[in-house]
Order: structure tokens, then sequence, then C-alpha cells
């Protein structure tokens, strides 16, 4: 079955949102672009609420998609909490809830929003799909970079923290340097060895080194 759904001057991205937090296991997103603000924003809500419910989130993206403002004003703000991976390949948005219920908002890539979204229900189809970006997704590239790094104002502070740790400050002396509290400033230290999956801060700024994420980049 196929259900277009008209949205009444609301956002298409707010009756995709609701329609994708009746998952309770698994959501695969094709995200071509950010169109909007208010895509991006909610966007980020409904990924944020599917992630509090537990639910498997893994978004499909190209990489202009992580690298423009508006991700690092929203979704980057999830950190690494957002399963990512990147594609050239995704056209067109489409999210499949729990395998079985395909979600397709009817504004193309570049338009700012649309009058309906389509639910299609029907498992063969609803299937066909949901190997489809299976398929795209084992294929598809992890992004270079962890995302917390990924520019915005998080990525900045990020940077600056990981550039103290290598330089050798002591934590009192690199909060004073930011304006943070010691509490906070290792609170970033403890995010950052958790992105980068380090047991020191000496690995830590070995890996950054290697991977560039210590050089300036345009946000």
């Amino acid at each position: 079955m196929t259900a277009d759904l008209p949205v009444d001057g609301e956002a298409v991205a707010g009756w995709v949102g609701r329609l994708v937090l009746r998952a309770e296991q698994d959501v695969i997103w094709a995200l071509p672009e950010i169109a909007s603000d208010e895509h991006a924003k909610l966007t980020a809500q409904t990924l944020a609420q599917l992630l509090d419910k537990g639910v498997r989130v893994r978004l499909l993206c190209p990489q202009p998609v992580i690298r423009g403002a508006r991700w690092h004003r929203t979704i980057g703000e999830l950190g690494p909490r957002v399963d990512v991976r990147l594609s050239g390949a995704v056209r067109q948005e489409l999210v499949v809830v729990d395998g079985a219920a395909v979600i397709a908002p009817d504004a193309a890539p570049g338009e700012p929003g649309g009058s309906r979204a389509s639910m299609i229900q029907n498992s063969t189809v609803a299937d066909m799909l949901y190997r489809l970006l299976c398929g795209m997704w084992d294929a598809a590239q992890r992004p270079s970079r962890p995302l917390s790094f990924e520019g915005g104002a998080r990525g900045r502070v990020l940077r600056e923290v990981l550039i103290l740790m290598a330089e050798g400050y002591k934590d009192d002396a690199a909060a004073r340097k930011l304006g943070l509290s010691v509490r906070t400033y290792r609170r970033y230290v403890a995010d950052i060895m958790r992105d980068l999956r380090v047991e020191s801060r000496f690995q830590a700024g070995v890996w950054a080194a290697r991977a560039g994420l210590m050089e300036s980049y345009p946000d």
C-alpha cells in the first residue's frame, strides 16, 4: 500500500519525523542534502529521539552534507551518537523504518520543501528498497574524521583542546587559556579520548596529527 500524506502547511520534515518515530528497532535514512534550517532542525530532533529510544539509526549521505553549516548547528551536535556513512550515490531522501515501511518526501534535492510525502507499506517494495539502502551502506565510506570534529562550535573547541593536550598543557592552565572551568575542560578531554578510541593523551595527539584534526579548515 502507498499512502500520500498531505501536510497542510506543516513542513514535510515534520511529517517524516512523526512517521519515523514509530520505529522500534532499525532506521536507515538516505539524506541527499539538508534543504533548509527547518529541515535540519527537525531531522536532528527526530534522530535524537530515535537514539534515546535505543533504535539503531544509520544515516547515509554525500560528504558535502556533513561539511555544511546547517549540519554543524543541528545534526552535528549529536556527535558520535550518529552512525554516518558517506556516499555520492544518494539522490533521493528515503527512510526505511524497521525494514517494513518506506517514507519518501516528494521534494527533489535542491528544493526547500514540498507539499506531500509518501509512505510505502507494500512489503515487496519496502524490502527491495531496504536491501538497496543496506547495499549502499555496506559500500559507503566512513567519515575520515570523527563527526564531533567536523566543524561548528563544538568542533572548534575540541580542536583547541586537542592542540593544548598535544602541547603538554596542564589541565588548569589549558582551561584558563580557553576560558573554561577545569571540570568542563576535562570533560572535553574525556570526549576526545572516547571519540578517537585511544587510552592516553599521547595517543590522542599522535592519532589526531595523522588524521589532520589539528589543521584548521573552513566551517
